[in-house]
């Protein structure tokens, strides 16, 4: 499980996540709300794993069969990945654009929004981001790839999947923790989050690129 923590650390670090978390906080019902937030990204996850698992097993068993090398099928496609977010992570970080990032405008329409309606949000904050796509995939790859029974199999997933919410838990600690200081609390954890936002943003695009172009390497045979 804790060869998967780097991979769900990289998961966790999304800014515009957590953006959206804090502004579901602070509608109307805001803990109903974002409740409905965390189940819906976690549902996805979930169901993105499962479907991750069917396919990574069936294409193995058909390359295999056929005569082909999945594991260098497999090493491929991350090195490309890998450079990809490697030059998306440099090209970011020697842009000239340095200024602070704030939040989305279109998080300011969420005031009424409803609970189901935030789920769906949950939702698509994971399904509109390659990114998590992809980190998934090489959450699940590691997992088959550890050989694990089905239920430690599962087990190691869900921890997985537990802490690459974490980030999107504070703002709920923090109102249930402390609803009196609930609005400051919530503010300054957004004007914290838009003066690093771009820093994590590049931190997370380089460390997952060279994390993938490694095991990419790896998985070819590069290192044997």
């Amino acid at each position: 499980m804790l060869a998967l923590f780097p991979l769900a650390v990289a998961a966790a670090l999304q800014p515009l996540q957590v953006f959206v978390m804090i502004s579901l906080m602070q509608t109307q019902r805001g803990v109903a709300n974002g409740l409905a937030y965390i189940s819906g990204m976690t549902a996805f996850r979930l169901a993105l794993g499962a479907l991750f698992w069917v396919l990574l097993s069936g294409v193995e068993e058909a390359v295999e069969a056929g005569g082909g090398q999945f594991d260098f099928i497999v090493g491929t496609v991350l090195i490309l990945l890998g450079v990809a977010l490697l030059f998306y992570g440099l090209r970011y970080a020697f842009s000239a654009n340095e200024r602070e990032e704030a939040a989305p405008t279109w998080l300011n329409k969420l005031g009424d929004v409803s609970s189901a309606k935030a789920a769906l949000i949950g939702v698509a904050m994971l399904a509109l981001d390659p990114k998590d796509w992809l980190v998934d995939l090489a959450a699940v790859d590691m997992v088959a790839a550890a050989d694990l029974s089905g239920l430690a199999s599962l087990l190691a997933y869900l921890w997985y999947a537990l802490i690459s919410m974490s980030l999107v838990f504070i703002p709920l600690i923090l109102v249930l923790a402390a609803p009196q200081k609930a609005d400051e609390s919530l503010n300054s954890m957004n004007a914290w989050l838009g003066r690093h936002s771009r820093t994590i943003v590049i931190a997370v695009a380089i460390l997952l690129g060279a994390y993938f172009l490694y095991s990419g390497l790896e998985m070819i045979g590069v290192f044997l």
